[in-house]
C-alpha cells in the first residue's frame, strides 16, 4: 500500500434521514488518475465535499501519505496538498480574470505589495498555454459559464498540489479544448500530480484514466482498471442496467411546411451575424460551434435575455419586435439557459414548486387559489418521468445534485407545453441514463408538433437526436448537415 497517497476508508454520511454514503471505500495511488463515476445522486460530491472538509463525516477514517488526518475544513485539504475544481462554479464575477485564477496568492512586487501587472502578466501565459481565447484583464462577469470553467481549471493548476480533483471538469469545454486540457492534466501526471476526474463524459474516463471507482446509490459497485473495460460495463455498473436505445427506423419525423421560428439576418455586434434559419414545427434542429461562436449569445437574443442590432425574429409567422422573456413566454416558448446555478432557478423553492412554476395557472381555480392536491400529483409524475432523485418532492431543488436538478429544470419547461423549446447544453452534467430519457422526451414533444433548438458542443448529443444541425463559426452560420450523413469526426472538422 505504500504508493497510495489517499485512502478514504469506509466512509458514512446521512442528512437527517437520507443515507447518502454507506461506508464508502476509495484510494488514489501517487501519480495516478482515477476515475469516479456514478449517476446522478450516487454521492459523488458528497464523498468530495468530505475530502475537502465542506461537510464532515458520519463514519470512517481519511489517510493521506499512510497517516491518518482530519479534515474539518477546506484550510485543512489545503494543508495536505488537496486542490478541487467543483462542479458548481466559485468565481468572483466583480474581479478580473488575472484576479481570480490567483486569488489567495497573489502576485506582489519586492516591498510585498499587490503587483497587478506581474499577476496579469503570470495569468496571461497560463491562459496562453490553454490557447484560450480570454484575456487575463477580462472582468469575469462578463464571461460565459464555460470561460468562468476555465478559469476555475487554471486556478487549481496554480497551486503546487499533490492531489487535485477535478469534478467535472470538460462540462464546458469544446473537443479542442479539451485535447489541450489533457495534455496539461498528462503533464500534471508525469509530474507526480494524483488526480481524481469525476465525469459524465464516459468518453473522456476511457480516454484520460488509470482506474475507475463506480458508486451506486452511497455504496461501491466496482473499482476497474480502465484499460479492462469498456463504456457499457461502467453503464451497467453505475445504473445497475444497459441503456437501451429507440430503435433506429429509415421512416422520418412527419413533414411539416408550418415554419415555427424565422431568423432573418439577425446580427449582434460582436456576438453573431446575418444568422438566417428556419426551424419547423415538429423539427429538432441542432446549432454547434466551438467556445467563442455565438451559440449562447444568438439562444438568448432569440428569447429576448439580451439585445441584437438588427434582423427579423417570426414566430409561426408572425414578427416579434423586441422579444422578451415575457412576450416569448405568451407566445408559447420556453428556454434552458447554459448556467442553471444563476439562471435556472431560485434556490429556495422546492421540487413541486420549481416544475409547476411555468403553469401555475392550470392548476388554479375560478378565484385565482392554487389547487394543491392536482399541483402535487402533477409535479410527483414529472418529477418520476425525467427521473429526479430526491426524498420528496417538497424537497429544495438547491439540495439536489447538479443532474438532478436540471432534470427539474427540464421537467418545468416540459410542463409549461411550449411551441418552441430552446436548449442550451440541456444535458451538462446529467448521467448517461438521464441523457438518454431527455433525448427520449425531446423525440416524443418533436414528434407532438413542437419545435425545439438545441445549442450544444456535445457533437455525439447533436449526432444522436437532431434531424438538422447548423454549423456556427465566429458568429456566422456557415452550413447545415444531415446528422446521419456524417460521424463525429466530420462535424468537428467543420467547426474548427
Amino acid at each position: 500500500m505504500g504508493d497510495m497517497i489517499l485512502e478514504m476508508n469506509n466512509i458514512k454520511k446521512k442528512f437527517f434521514d437520507n443515507v447518502v454514503l454507506s461506508g464508502v471505500d476509495f484510494s488514489l495511488k501517487k501519480g495516478e488518475i482515477h476515475a469516479l463515476v456514478g449517476a446522478n445522486g450516487a454521492g459523488k460530491s458528497t464523498l468530495i465535499k468530505i475530502l475537502n472538509g465542506i461537510y464532515s463525516l458520519d463514519g470512517g477514517d481519511i489517510s493521506i501519505e499512510g497517516k491518518t488526518v482530519q479534515i474539518r475544513q477546506p484550510s485543512d485539504a489545503e494543508k495536505y496538498g488537496i486542490s478541487f475544481v467543483h462542479q458548481e462554479l466559485n468565481v468572483c464575477l466583480d474581479l478580473n480574470v488575472a484576479e481570480n485564477i490567483f486569488v489567495g496568492s497573489l502576485q506582489k512586487d519586492k516591498f510585498g505589495l499587490y503587483d497587478a501587472k506581474k499577476t496579469i502578466r503570470k495569468a496571461q501565459e497560463l491562459i496562453d498555454d490553454m490557447k484560450i481565447n480570454i484575456s487575463a484583464k477580462d472582468t469575469v462577469r462578463s464571461l460565459r459559464a464555460a470561460e468562468k470553467q476555465i478559469i476555475e481549471i487554471l486556478k487549481a493548476m496554480t497551486t503546487n498540489a499533490k492531489i487535485m480533483v477535478l469534478d467535472e471538469p470538460t462540462s464546458s469545454l469544446t473537443e479542442k479544448e479539451k485535447a489541450v486540457f489533457f495534455q496539461l492534466i498528462y503533464k500534471l501526471k508525469e509530474n507526480g500530480v494524483s488526480i481524481i476526474f469525476i465525469s459524465h463524459f464516459l468518453e473522456d474516463i476511457l480516454q484520460m484514466t488509470d482506474r475507475v471507482t463506480v458508486l451506486k446509490d452511497g455504496h461501491n459497485n466496482g473499482v476497474f482498471q480502465t484499460a479492462q473495460v469498456d463504456k457499457n460495463i461502467l453503464i451497467e455498473a453505475m445504473m445497475g442496467r444497459s441503456i437501451v436505445k429507440r430503435k433506429e427506423t429509415d421512416v422520418k419525423r412527419k413533414e411539416t411546411h408550418t415554419t415555427a421560428l424565422e431568423l432573418k439576418n439577425f446580427t449582434s455586434e460582436n456576438k453573431f451575424k446575418n444568422i438566417s434559419l428556419t426551424v419547423k414545427a415538429g423539427e429538432i434542429m441542432g446549432v454547434c460551434g466551438l467556445l467563442g461562436a455565438g451559440k449562447s449569445e444568438l439562444a438568448r437574443a432569440v428569447y429576448g435575455l439580451d439585445s441584437y442590432d438588427s434582423g427579423e425574429l417570426y414566430l409561426y409567422g408572425e414578427e416579434i419586435r423586441n422579444p422578451s422573456p415575457e412576450k416569448m413566454m405568451a407566445k408559447g416558448t420556453a428556454l434552458i439557459t447554459e448556467d442553471r446555478k444563476q439562471e435556472g432557478f431560485s434556490q429556495l423553492l422546492s421540487i413541486r414548486e420549481t416544475i409547476t412554476l411555468s403553469n401555475l395557472g392550470s392548476f388554479c381555480n375560478k378565484a385565482g387559489v392554487i389547487k394543491e392536491t392536482g399541483r402535487k400529483k402533477f409535479a410527483e409524475d414529472m418529477a418520476k418521468r425525467m427521473t429526479v432523485k430526491c426524498d420528496s418532492i417538497e424537497q429544495r431543488i438547491s439540495e439536489l445534485s447538479g443532474g438532478n436538478q436540471q432534470k427539474v429544470i427540464i421537467g418545468r419547461c416540459v410542463a409549461s407545453m411550449p411551441r418552441l423549446f430552446i436548449l442550451d447544453e440541456p444535458t451538462r452534467g446529467v448521467d448517461v441514463y438521464a441523457k438518454m430519457e431527455i433525448y427520449n422526451i425531446l423525440t416524443d414533444m418533436a414528434d407532438q408538433g413542437v419545435a425545439i433548438l438545441i445549442f450544444s458542443s456535445e457533437l455525439e448529443e447533436l449526432i444522436e437526436v437532431c434531424d438538422t444541425i447548423t454549423i456556427l463559426k465566429s458568429g456566422e452560420v456557415t452550413g447545415k448537415v444531415e446528422p446521419r450523413e456524417i460521424s463525429k469526426n466530420e462535424l468537428f472538422a467543420m467547426i474548427s
